[in-house]
């Protein structure tokens, strides 16, 4: 994804990089939606809406201990953020879940 520029200041605000971010996202650009959403909270570190949307986009990518990782700060900036809440909580149910399948699994004999 190119680095778009905002004519009046040079750069675009985290808002901004924000949108692109879920643009992307919602059009499965994933890629292009992680650097948007990286730098939308380099810009602005404060906005748990977007470090949920990051997590969303890990989580899709496959990486759920950097989506648990973005879940966390979403609600270390923003407590009471339902949808982190929400993500982060179902996240750790599948991991968990993963976790005891495959343990099960091993006790019993199964290899992979």
């Amino acid at each position: 994804m190119a680095d778009p520029v905002n004519r009046d200041s040079g750069r675009l605000t985290a808002r901004e990089y924000h949108r692109i971010g879920v643009e992307a996202l919602e059009d499965h650009r994933l890629e292009d939606a992680v650097v948007a959403l990286r730098q939308a909270v380099n810009e602005n570190p404060h906005m748990g809406r977007t470090w949920n949307d990051l997590g969303v986009v890990m989580e899709a990518l496959g990486n759920p201990w950097e989506a648990v990782r973005c879940y966390r700060q979403a609600l270390a900036v923003q407590p009471g953020n339902p949808d982190a809440h929400a993500n982060l909580s179902m996240l750790m149910l599948q991991m968990n879940m993963i976790h005891t399948l495959h343990r099960h699994a091993m006790s019993a004999g199964a290899s992979y």
